[in-house]
């Protein structure tokens, strides 16, 4: 008989791997916004959401410059709610402005040299799913640089600032006079409570209020003879880390660099947005199917394009090349036949005034201009023909 033990024991065990099974992977989305001053008259602010630009502002340029679809016209989606979060940046600007005043006077004094003042301030949200029920734990951070080194960071327990260790006894003076100022808490506010929301806002119109993005394909309908490229594009992606699946198929048979599919890779338009394009060359005497498949994100099921490339029969073109000779060559031996007649004329009762004319133009009947004309004429139709194969 089983010891009682053993039973709690392997029920422990079972327990504690049905718990692992129902804990999923954290996801972690961040949204921050980099400050930096080049001096005491012109800054610059970038503002990111799982590292793709949302925003840009320059003291320069005097207006904050959209970089998402959703907010870059008063009619976009997302535009109140980012106008919003605008509005709240407002006291986290004066802030960074005066720090970065109380940075320079203080490190004047010091042998860290350089002039540039740098804050990152933003939050995080991990997500993990815990029995099938989503958790999210969301945490502001700040923090201050000077000439690329990290001097001060913002406690996200005590919501104070300490300084690196470094410069524990440097900056006491700063530290002291940061926790007490009341200007403090629109950062903290920011950080903690705006930010989160601004971040839950912005990952929904990424989700739900972007454009799907186009897909070309190249070329379409009937197929000449020869090798031609043939180009699946999908471009109006966005943002970069969504991914794309695009995939070459030949008679449902997957392509690959060794079949000779060449990838342009993720590559960036002007508008911010991505595309990626795939190319192969094809032999249009085979007679095969040709498929592009495409997924992402905003589609609701994967998309498929397909060519078929029909074999082309030469006496198709050799019947086609008779039917269009055979005319014109009557034409010609009629206009021909009528300008060997001409001289005739003129012997037989027209004669020219002058006698040596008619022996001039004798030589003309003899027919080197009229071959000369019509040999031209058929070099044309050669290179024609030539064109057209190629």
């Amino acid at each position: 008989m089983m010891n009682p033990i053993r039973y709690v024991f392997i029920g422990l065990l079972l327990c504690s791997f049905i718990s692992q099974n129902d804990v999923g992977p954290t996801v972690k989305h961040v949204l921050e916004y980099m400050y930096t001053s080049f001096n005491s008259s012109h800054y610059e602010v970038a503002g990111l959401l799982d590292g793709e630009l949302v925003d840009f502002y320059s003291s320069a340029l005097k207006s904050t410059v959209p970089k998402k679809s959703w907010n870059e016209e008063n009619t976009s989606f997302g535009y109140k709610d980012w106008q919003e979060i605008l509005s709240a940046r407002q006291e986290v600007n004066r802030y960074f402005l005066s720090s970065g005043v109380d940075l320079r006077r203080h490190f004047v004094k010091h042998p860290l040299t350089g002039d540039i003042v740098q804050m990152k301030l933003g939050c995080t949200v991990d997500i993990t799913i815990i029995e099938r029920k989503k958790t999210e734990k969301a945490v502001g951070f700040a923090e201050f640089a000077y000439d690329g080194n990290t001097v001060l960071f913002l406690s996200d327990n005590s919501s104070m600032w300490i300084p690196k260790d470094v410069y524990a006894h440097d900056i006491h003076d700063i530290v002291h006079k940061w926790n007490t100022q009341s200007m403090k808490d629109h950062l903290t506010n920011f950080v903690n409570v705006d930010c989160p929301v601004a971040l839950d806002r912005f990952r929904l119109l990424e989700r739900t209020n972007s454009s799907a993005p186009k897909v070309y394909t190249v070329p379409g309908g009937s197929l000449k003879p020869g090798l031609i490229n043939l180009t699946c594009l999908i471009t109006g992606s966005y943002p970069k880390s969504s991914p794309i699946e695009l995939n070459l198929f030949r008679d449902n048979i997957l392509l690959t660099e060794m079949e000779g599919v060449h990838s342009s890779g993720v590559r960036p338009n002007e508008d911010h947005t991505y595309q990626l394009r795939k190319t192969v060359r094809i032999d249009t005497a085979e007679s095969v199917v040709y498929r592009c498949d495409v997924n992402h994100k905003s589609f609701p099921k994967p998309r498929n394009y397909t060519w078929e490339v029909k074999k082309q029969d030469i006496r198709i073109y050799i019947g086609l090349c008779i039917l269009l000779l055979f005319p014109l060559g009557t034409v010609v031996l009629f206009f021909k036949n009528r300008w060997r007649s001409e001289p005739n004329r003129y012997l037989a009762g027209f004669p020219p005034a002058n006698p040596g004319e008619n022996a001039a133009l004798g030589v003309q009947d003899g027919g080197s201009l009229i071959d000369e004309a019509y040999g031209s004429r058929g070099s044309s139709d050669s290179d024609l023909s030539q064109i057209q194969i190629t």
